[in-house]
């Protein structure tokens, strides 16, 4: 009987692990993890580590502290009715940075009446819908923050008309950036009362929201510092409904988005004309995301001298020539996501259409005789490109991959990548001339074809934060050997790995610990 995929929302709910974030901790704003996709339950096991850097200051202790003992407070009458005074004194530079290690770690003591009395102040507000607390009538006291207010995430909430995000907007003269992503219906009242009310933006993610492309004039007419502008997953975009967009602006040929740096094209139904016509308006851009589009050929823009530096083509049907020699025109990228290349076509669920697949070992070599040069190359994706590796299993073109860019990445996925042997893997090893480690904190490897052979290539990465092994054939004995050498290792995905224990995976941290002080 086959098994029941967990949906999205409770694998990404499951991977919230952890304890009280530190202050300026990254934030994850709109990453897709396909590996975990592919697997029916996430089983990730977490540890902390002691900070290397540097001492955090007093405010920040006393946050920590605050939070690790606000459940004791809670429970307390007069203990709590003094903790409310004291937080109507916090100032409001601090209240963005409590609330999120709040909303992180005891989301259920937070109340509609309390995040209205006491969080909605500060230069950002952030508000989610996995807080259950948080209703329309929070979001709308959103707007009470008024001039003060520099940032607004409303994230997740797919219930809630148009009507409201737009009125809370209509107060907001000094907002620099507008984060609505998941809000589904958030459409053209939004977009507009942003455009009239917001003109100092510089950024606005809509992906995954209603924007139709038309909403957009007065907003690129009027928000002229716009650098960022996301636009991923939104289902009414296609030709003809971009065509009223195009008419309205870009038959003018003067009109010009000279700031835009990061546009995000994701999963949009355009064709590639479309798209194209899009990014000839951009002639700055140096974040760029297209996968899933119909994207088959290079973007001008990118082979015109602008200065990329994220690029994203996952799941596009750029042939391996054009790839090829795309490359060198990136001297400057720091980020490329080239997963499932071949599998195109506009649509996500092509990432698992394995026939389809076009990247080959000779693509990857020429690839990797060209980034092997990229000093600022920090991470790189090939997800799903399923026959790499098929033509020569016992070292070849992924070995040489590894060891001439992948090890000198912080970040590397090669999940789904079916023909990954452990022998792969001795790419990591130490070179002769350099004798340096790998530069990698982040190792995606799931349902690739590793076992405990790869154990020593493993062990000698370091630096290694996080390790993903979800499907492999790895066992506690080899990861036990990978902890031992890897102290800033926090992050273990160990999903279906079935020569674990089903009761370790989860808590594998703590059965390293009992063996060695066995041992």
């Amino acid at each position: 009987m086959l098994k029941r995929k967990a949906e999205p929302s409770q694998r990404l709910t499951k991977r919230r692990r952890g304890g009280v974030p530190t202050f300026g901790a990254e934030t994850e704003d709109d990453r897709v993890n396909f590996a975990s996709s592919l697997s029916t339950a996430s089983a990730f096991s977490t540890r902390s580590v002691l900070s290397t850097g540097p001492i955090p200051n007093l405010s920040v202790l006393c946050a920590r502290s605050f939070v690790a003992n606000l459940r004791a407070l809670h429970e307390s009458r007069n203990d709590w009715e003094i903790t409310l005074k004291w937080l109507k004194l916090m100032p409001d530079n601090l209240v963005p940075k409590l609330f999120a290690m709040l909303r992180s770690t005891c989301p259920q003591i937070l109340t509609n009446a309390m995040i209205t009395s006491y969080f909605l102040r500060g230069p950002s507000i952030v508000l989610t819908s996995d807080v259950l607390a948080v209703n329309k009538i929070t979001i709308s006291a959103v707007a009470g923050a008024g001039n003060s207010l520099h940032e607004l995430h409303l994230i997740g909430f797919v219930k809630f008309a148009d009507s409201v995000f737009a009125t809370v907007l209509s107060s907001m003269p000094s907002l620099r950036v507008l984060v609505l992503r998941g809000c589904a219906k958030v459409g053209s009242a939004t977009v507009e009362a942003a455009a009239r009310s917001c003109p100092l933006l510089s950024t606005a993610n809509f992906n995954y929201t209603a924007v139709p492309p038309v909403a957009l004039v007065p907003l690129l007419k009027t928000c002229s510092d716009l650098k960022v502008l996301k636009l991923a997953g939104i289902p009414n975009w296609t030709d003809a409904t971009f065509a009223k967009l195009s008419s309205a602006v870009f038959q003018d040929e003067s009109f010009i988005l000279r700031n835009i740096q990061t546009l995000k094209l994701r999963q949009l139904g355009l064709s590639e004309s479309s798209i194209n016509s899009f990014l000839a308006r951009c002639p700055n851009l140096t974040r760029m995301d297209l996968s899933f589009t119909q994207v088959h050929r290079p973007p001008p823009v990118v082979l015109t001298g602008a200065r990329i530096e994220k690029l994203s083509l996952t799941s596009t049907a750029i042939s391996s020539v054009d790839l090829v020699a795309l490359i060198p025109s990136l001297p400057h990228i720091k980020s490329l996501a080239l997963g499932a290349i071949g599998g195109g076509q506009g649509s996500s669920v092509a990432i698992g259409n394995t026939s389809a697949m076009t990247m080959t070992d000779q693509t990857l070599e020429s690839l990797a005789d060209v980034l092997k040069d990229f000093g600022q190359l920090e991470k790189i994706s090939l997800v799903g490109n399923t026959k790499l590796g098929a033509t020569s299993r016992r070292s070849g073109a992924l070995k040489y991959f590894i060891q001439y860019v992948g090890r000198k990445c912080k970040y590397l996925n090669l999940s789904g990548v079916h023909y990954l042997q452990s022998l792969h893997l001795s790419g990591l090893l130490p070179q002769e001339a350099e004798n340096q480690t790998p530069r990698l904190e982040q190792l995606i490897l799931n349902n690739t074809g590793v076992d405990d052979d790869a154990a020593p290539y493993l062990a000698c990465c370091s630096n290694l934060v996080v390790l993903e092994l979800a499907g492999t054939k790895m066992s506690s004995t080899g990861l036990f050997s990978v902890i031992d050498t890897c102290p800033k290792l926090q992050t273990l995905n160990l999903t279906s790995c079935r020569s674990v224990s089903v009761t370790d995976r989860r808590r594998f941290f703590e059965a390293w610990k009992h063996n060695s002080e066995e041992t």
